[in-house]
């Protein structure tokens, strides 16, 4: 069996893949992969009438966000929640656009509390939706800052108002022209969060609480763009959500959107190895096994360093290069626990997650880890089965519990390199020093609730979602990267387009955005209407209008 794959490709599938192959079909995109973004601009080209052919290593869909299933519990690979998904809101737009609103439905994490910042001193802060009940949560556990709090706040909201202001195609003219309307865009687009929390004099209590969730873009605040940190919080600030029949359902039907549409195949356990051109133009793309595919257009779903090492580097000129020289971002080493015989509510779980600051320095925090030191790490608590009533994810009366934290890609593949034994070791000692630190502080008793553990580190996401240094995010949300140099759709070539975190924006949010906006680029048809910052009264409505969890299995 292949590293990639995880046996669920029945042979009637591989038979229907090759009787769909020898119909030697002509399309009209070839799309490497299907990641979000992928599946995304797929969906929208295929409901348009375009004819689409995808290619996937895997033997299922989604990358990141695919869903692996052992002994009868479904787990996500790395997505935990999502923002953007009430109604008028981003992916909402997109499901709307394809017509599946109604099948692709989302519920609301607790408004009280989305996220949970669990502190050294063991305060627990809730991180609620709307910035005004977030300064009196702060305040009230770490009194004496709310000037400098709402000082921070509002900075963050002039830059996501900007942010939304801006015009769907950017250029330095825009700076040029509209300077004076995008003062907070110029003034911070080489600041990091750490440069925002000094110039506001937050004390480390406060930075800690409102970096806790800056891990959801793997960068510590000493590293993380002010830009990227501002869509997530103001984004999640306005609802988080997870889909109501989990990820599996909302990544499989996606795919089964694009194979229902006339003259569209998607190609599972189809590595693509080589990328041919002539010309300055695509010619055709063949996989591992040999198969050939041909179509008027690619798109490039694939990591852009990797397909531009098959393209060829010689055929790249110098201006497209350096948008390609970005550093990936950190990896995760990820906990996915079956538990049983206990519900996990009645050890301070819920429909929130659990930020875990093992020392007030988010910074050291981040350089402990990533020299393999985790004696006071950061660890993020999910609880799938806690946050929809669909079933699907657990088997009757267990729960899930997933336990994630940040990893140095180049220590484990080290120690894989010596051996693999080594490498079982190392991955061992520390899925079991978590899962005691979790036992210890959180859930008394945990291991003998265990039912079935899987754990996956930075290597285990190269081989399973070929993400090149097991990265979770594509290229690092620096400074550098956020800016008008970042990598964008174009390539050299006339019929090949990027479309990934990396030429794009990461997680669901940043990747559906990222699908939308090639189709819009391609087509003209505009799928994203401009939306406002959100108030806490519209919050509010949205939210009423979600479904909530409830009657949860115990």
């Amino acid at each position: 069996m292949k590293r990639h794959s995880t046996g669920a490709l029945s042979e009637e599938r591989l038979i229907q893949q090759q009787k769909n192959y020898e119909e030697n079909k002509n399309y009209d995109y070839v799309i490497i992969g299907t990641g979000v973004s992928a599946l995304s601009s797929g969906a929208l080209l295929a409901n348009a009438g375009y004819r689409i052919c995808m290619l996937e290593a895997h033997d299922v869909p989604g990358g990141c966000a695919h869903t692996f299933e052992m002994q009868g519990y479904h787990f996500c690979a790395q997505v935990h929640y999502i923002w953007g998904c009430a109604p008028g809101q981003r992916i909402h737009q997109f499901l709307e656009k394809i017509g599946l609103e109604n099948e692709i439905e989302f519920c609301s994490y607790d408004a009280q509390g989305y996220d949970i910042a669990s502190l050294p001193d063991k305060k627990r802060v809730n991180i609620p939706y709307g910035f005004n009940q977030l300064i009196e949560n702060i305040d009230d556990a770490y009194p004496g800052e709310r000037d400098k709090v709402a000082r921070f706040i509002d900075i963050i909201e002039e830059i996501s108002q900007e942010i939304s202001n801006l015009p769907s195609k950017i250029s330095w003219w825009n700076f040029l022209k509209d300077g004076y309307r995008l003062y907070f865009l110029i003034k911070y687009q080489n600041k990091t969060l750490q440069d925002l929390f000094d110039e506001c004099e937050l004390s480390q209590p406060i930075q800690t609480i409102l970096s806790a969730n800056s891990g959801d873009f793997g960068s510590p605040p000493k590293e993380l763009s002010i830009f990227a940190y501002v869509c997530l919080f103001c984004g999640y600030n306005e609802g988080a959500y997870y889909p109501k029949k989990h990820y599996k359902f909302f990544i499989e039907r996606l795919a089964k959107f694009i194979e229902d549409q006339p003259g569209c195949d998607i190609f599972y356990e189809t590595e693509v190895s080589e990328i041919s051109q002539e010309k300055g133009r695509i010619t055709h793309v063949r996989s591992q096994d040999g198969k050939e595919f041909k179509g008027e257009n690619f798109i490039c779903n694939m990591d852009p360093q990797k397909a531009m090492q098959l393209i060829g580097k010689e055929h790249f000129p110098k201006k497209h290069l350096h948008p390609l020289s970005y550093e990936y971002s950190p990896a995760a080493f990820n906990i996915y626990l079956g538990i049983k015989g206990v519900d996990l509510r009645k050890h301070g779980f819920g429909n929130f997650n659990i930020w875990h600051c093992g020392q007030w320095d988010a910074n050291q925090m981040w350089d402990d880890m990533m020299k393999g030191n985790y004696d006071n790490p950061l660890i993020f608590l999910s609880t799938p089965t806690l946050h929809t009533y669909e079933p699907g994810e657990a088997p009757d009366k267990c729960q899930v519990l997933e336990i994630t934290t940040a990893a140095n890609y180049t220590l484990f593949k080290e120690e894989l390199e010596k051996s693999p034994k080594a490498y079982r070791t190392k991955k061992r000692e520390l899925a079991n020093y978590l899962i005691k630190e979790v036992e210890r502080k959180y859930f008394p008793g945990l291991t003998r609730h265990i039912d079935l553990k899987v754990v996956g580190t930075p290597t285990t996401s190269e081989g399973f979602m070929f993400a090149p240094r097991g990265n979770a995010y594509g290229s690092k949300m620096t400074p550098t990267n956020m800016g008008l140099t970042r990598l964008k759709a174009d390539t050299p070539f006339e019929n090949l387009l990027w479309c990934n975190a990396s030429a794009g924006y990461a997680g669901v949010h940043g990747t559906i955005s990222t699908g939308c906006n090639l189709y819009t680029k391609i087509t003209g048809d505009e799928v994203i209407t401009k939306t406002q910052p959100t108030t806490d009264e519209a919050i509010a409505f949205a939210k009423s209008k979600v479904p909530q969890p409830h009657a949860l299995r115990t």
